[in-house]
């Protein structure tokens, strides 16, 4: 079924201490509705919904919060980052993350989209120019490889995601996304980089912090329809 709102908002929780970090993550939403797939996996399948649509949206619909950071589909040939660059810092947002990231994807799939340069090294590479333009920068990643990839471009925050695969049987486990952000925390600080670590999290996990797993630093919520 076809919605009319093609936006969505993903909220950050920080430990307690925890500052200079966004306080949410606006993204395109899924194209359509569907019980059986939520809407942080169904955001990966393709859609005319594409980054210039949410910029125009969030030009729209200033003025944003100080702290709101856009998500930007960076794997996208046709996004023009210079274009794109200047348009957010009109609407000034100041922060920008490669959300959804094709790192999500099965390996073998994202194997066949390095053939063609359509890889997560594609979103570094966008993000690292958006760094230069003096935007800060989260790097989404989905396990210790990834890490040690992002750590070339220094991003001031990364964000570990699961893979589409993870939710095979539901949303993956605590334990699950303890263990890939335990080793991507690990690989990131073996190569020098001791910046924030996001995870996705349940409302149950966010309101209980002593859940979290230690190398966490913020979970950032399931995302939400923007009204």
């Amino acid at each position: 079924m076809q919605q009319s709102q093609p936006f969505m908002r993903w909220f950050v929780t920080p430990r307690l201490n925890e500052a200079d970090l966004p306080g949410e993550i606006i993204t395109v939403r899924p194209g359509f509705d569907h019980p059986d797939m939520p809407a942080e996996v169904a955001i990966l399948l393709p859609s005319n919904r594409g980054p210039e649509i949410l910029i125009d949206h969030v030009i729209e619909t200033t003025p944003l919060a100080a702290d709101t950071m856009i998500g930007l589909f960076l794997a996208n040939p046709l996004l023009n980052i210079q274009s794109a660059g200047k348009r957010l810092k009109h609407a000034k947002i100041k922060w920008v993350t490669n959300l959804p990231s094709v790192s999500q994807q099965d390996r073998e799939f994202s194997g066949q989209l390095a053939d063609v340069d359509l890889d997560h090294n594609r979103e570094l590479s966008c993000l690292a120019q958006f760094k230069s333009f003096g935007f800060r920068i989260i790097a989404v990643v989905t396990d210790a490889e990834e890490a040690k990839a992002a750590v070339e471009i220094n991003p001031d925050v990364i964000f570990v995601m699961p893979r589409v695969a993870d939710f095979a049987a539901g949303f993956p486990s605590l334990r699950q996304r303890s263990s890939a952000a335990q080793a991507v925390a690990g690989s990131m600080h073996s190569h020098g980089w001791s910046g924030s670590l996001l995870g996705l999290g349940l409302e149950n996990e966010i309101e209980h912090p002593s859940l979290w797993p230690g190398t966490i630093n913020a979970l950032v919520h399931l995302p939400s329809v923007v009204k």
